[in-house]
This record gives C-alpha cells, sequence and structure tokens, in this order.
C-alpha cells in the first residue's frame, strides 16, 4: 500500500478504505497521541499501518465492515465511538492488535483505547486553581442515566432519592421529569456554581464557552452518557485539572486508582461536595493529584507510551 501524507496524521493512519481519516470533535487529541507515538516509537512506527474507525448505528445491520489492510505492515485496529460495543467483531479478523474505546472486557490482542476531549478543550488554558471562579460545574443534557443526579437537585416525591435500577425504569422517570418538571438550572444551590440540565445533546453551551467555564472550574460532575459510565468530559476535567465527580469506572489502565472522586449512588452528592468544600486543603490535593494523573497516565503523550509498550512488542 502506498501512503499520501495527510494533514495532521502521519501517512501509515487511515480509515477502513485506507485513505486520510475523517475525525470529529476529537481530531486534535488524536493528531497530537499519533504525533507522541510516532516519536517513541521511531522506526517501529513504520512497521505498523493505523486504522482509525468511527463505528455507525447501520454496522449492526448491514453485517461485517469491510477494511482495507497493509498487507506489508502489521495492522492496529483503533475502534471509536462503540458505546454500545456492538461492532461485528469478525470484521476485526486481520488485525495484530485492537485498541477499543468503552472497552468492557481486554484481551492479549484488545486493550482499552481513550476516549479523550473535544478540540475547545484542547486549546483552552487552564486557570490556575487558587483563582477559579467557578466552584461547581456542570452542563449537560438530562438523558436517562442522568434522573439520579436531576432528582439530587429538584426533590421528585415520587421518586427515592438513592438511584433507580434498570434502564427501562430510568427511562420512565426521565419521560415523567421531563413532562412534570420545568426546573433546569440549579446554580443557586451552591454559591459561584453552574448546574444545568439541557433539553437534548449539544443543546446547552458552545464549545468554547464550555471549554472556558471548565478551565475555570474547581469541582466537575462527570455522570453517565447515553450509555457508558466513560465519557468525553472526563478527559476534558482531566486535561484542565478540575477534581472530578463521577459514577463508578471501568478498572482499566486510565481509571484504576485515579483521583477522581467516585459515587456509588448520587443521594451521596451533596454529603460529598459539602464535605470537600468545607476543607479547601484537600481539595487541592485532589486537585494536584488530578493534574499528575493527567501528566503520567491520561495525557497524549503518557498515552502513546502505553500504546508503544503493547505495540513494540508485536513489531
Amino acid at each position: 500500500m502506498i501512503y499520501q501524507k495527510q494533514a495532521g496524521f502521519p501517512g501509515n493512519v487511515v480509515n477502513k478504505d485506507g485513505e486520510p481519516p475523517i475525525i470529529h470533535g476529537e481530531n486534535l487529541f488524536l493528531t497530537r497521541l499519533f504525533g507522541e507515538l510516532q516519536e517513541q516509537m521511531g522506526g517501529a512506527f513504520d512497521k505498523w499501518s493505523f486504522t482509525l474507525h468511527y463505528r455507525h448505528f447501520s454496522e449492526k445491520e448491514v453485517g461485517d465492515v469491510r477494511f482495507v489492510r497493509d498487507t506489508q505492515r502489521h495492522n492496529a485496529l483503533i475502534l471509536l465511538a462503540d458505546e454500545h460495543g456492538r461492532f461485528p467483531i469478525g470484521s476485526a479478523q486481520g488485525f495484530d492488535l485492537i485498541f477499543r474505546q468503552y472497552l468492557s472486557e481486554p484481551s492479549p490482542k484488545t486493550h482499552p483505547f481513550p476516549v479523550g476531549y473535544h478540540e475547545a478543550c484542547g486549546v483552552v488554558t487552564p486557570v490556575p486553581f487558587a483563582r477559579r471562579k467557578t466552584r461547581l460545574f456542570f452542563s449537560g443534557y438530562l438523558n436517562r442515566n442522568r434522573v439520579d443526579l436531576y432528582k439530587q437537585f429538584r426533590r421528585i416525591l415520587w421518586l427515592p432519592r438513592r438511584n433507580l435500577p434498570g434502564r427501562h425504569l430510568r427511562e420512565l422517570a426521565r419521560r415523567a421529569v421531563e413532562k412534570f418538571t420545568v426546573e433546569r438550572d440549579f446554580s443557586e444551590r451552591y454559591p459561584d456554581s453552574i448546574i444545568r440540565f439541557t433539553e437534548w445533546f449539544a443543546k446547552g453551551m458552545p464549545p468554547s464557552e464550555y471549554a472556558q467555564v471548565l478551565a475555570n472550574s474547581r469541582l466537575a460532575i462527570c455522570p453517565t452518557g447515553f450509555i457508558s459510565p466513560e465519557t468525553i468530559r472526563h478527559w476534558e476535567a482531566l486535561r484542565l485539572g478540575c477534581v472530578i465527580i463521577t459514577d463508578p469506572l471501568p478498572a482499566n489502565v486510565f481509571y484504576k486508582d485515579s483521583p477522581m472522586i467516585v459515587i456509588q449512588d448520587w443521594s451521596q452528592l451533596h454529603a460529598t461536595l459539602e464535605a470537600l468544600m468545607k476543607n479547601p486543603d484537600k481539595l487541592r490535593q485532589i486537585h494536584e493529584a488530578t493534574v499528575d494523573w493527567w501528566n503520567n497516565v491520561c495525557c497524549e503523550k503518557a498515552v502513546a507510551k502505553y500504546m508503544a509498550d503493547i505495540l513494540i512488542p508485536v513489531s
């Protein structure tokens, strides 16, 4: 296969057809990552062909995806955007290694891959922690997995404070909340905070404004997304040094033993927040540990080293 150099990516990073990849909001993270990987692997990098593939919902209907593979190189598949975990795994035959977002069960051949951050959060500069103006920040769609978070701010007598079991019950609760409640902004619950639920995905702040606010926030609430507890907002908050409060995350290399504060049940939220806000020294310590975690585990250079340690022995 003859590669053509494309802007941003090394020439041996391609899509399923062997053409230059078209990436969406995570383009900056991915181009930075592959730049670091190329540097760390040296000559071994050119022994690989890397296929970046966004999984589309239609793939579960049309059967296996057809990939163009490089017969002169090792082949690695980087599988993106498959929150449901429904990618037809038979399509991955012929790849030496697979790196996969939202991976629930790693194997010797299949390894976790980071979700990354939106471009806007990749260019903004974090505000020094002591000077950050926003104490607590959340802005996001009120999906079924966030009903349990929502009802901590707006008491609903016919719903328990504790997390609801099962996605079907949560969806019924979301529809009822959407129909019978109008409150979506709870920023007054804590001084100097922004806490807003939106009516749909990407209907809140513009990305540049979101990034600026996040870079100026001390605490960031990062609940589960549409499907997976692992979301892009975790990576954005990590990069910008926020103290993160989250649902339980996969116990993989990126999250296990991290300084993120894990809430097993959202009914614990206010007690957790109040304890943190009363202890600024502890809050700063967690912020510093978060910055260290980003630099040592999750930044582009750290992820490139993690990948290189897997790729080089196979080269």
